[in-house]
């Protein structure tokens, strides 16, 4: 596990299963709570299933942790913080060259596109809209480490985490 300023984040081996567990494990350390009686919901606003930005829905002392899940192939990363929102992204660092042919179609030329890219994704999933946002319309200030996402005043603070296992991860949490 990680901690980056009041923010937690740890790469987790397994399925999904697996990950929301860690989630709800990390919830409870923040919170103070028993990480059994945490409740994160994830509900698609397009489509209605289970999937889409993860919420704490209970137990109120933890509702107000913002959470966040990333998965590379068989590797997950989450992360939480109080009282702020919070994005993750993680790609492979072994990821092949048609991802990173396609990443280029999205943002366009960059030395370093899997790191932009997970700085771009954990943005949007800070935001909650996700990839109903173009990518290519994220403002990302390399010089202050800060994103902004078009139709909204928040700005996210950016920082490349080092969980290890090849991965490359980016976190966005809210000032």
């Amino acid at each position: 596990m990680q901690q980056v300023g009041d923010a937690v984040a740890r790469v987790v081996r397994g399925g999904r299963v697996e990950a929301r567990d860690a989630l709800r494990a990390l919830v409870g350390v923040l919170a103070g709570v028993d990480e059994a009686s945490v409740v994160v919901v994830q509900r698609c606003p397009d489509c209605g299933g289970p999937h889409g930005r993860p919420v704490v829905m209970a137990p109120p002392a933890a509702r107000d942790v913002g959470v966040s899940l990333a998965h590379a192939g068989e590797q997950h990363v989450v992360a939480a913080v109080r009282g702020r929102r919070i994005g993750v992204d993680a790609e492979r660092a072994d990821a092949p060259p048609e991802r990173l042919a396609a990443l280029g179609e999205l943002l366009g030329e960059h030395p370093d596109p899997l790191r932009r890219w997970t700085q771009v994704e954990a943005a949007l999933k800070a935001d909650g809209r996700g990839l109903r946002v173009e990518p290519g319309a994220v403002h990302v200030d390399d010089a202050s480490a800060t994103a902004r996402v078009p139709g909204s005043d928040r700005v996210y603070d950016l920082h490349a985490v080092e969980l290890g296992d090849r991965l490359i991860v980016s976190l966005a949490v809210e000032r």
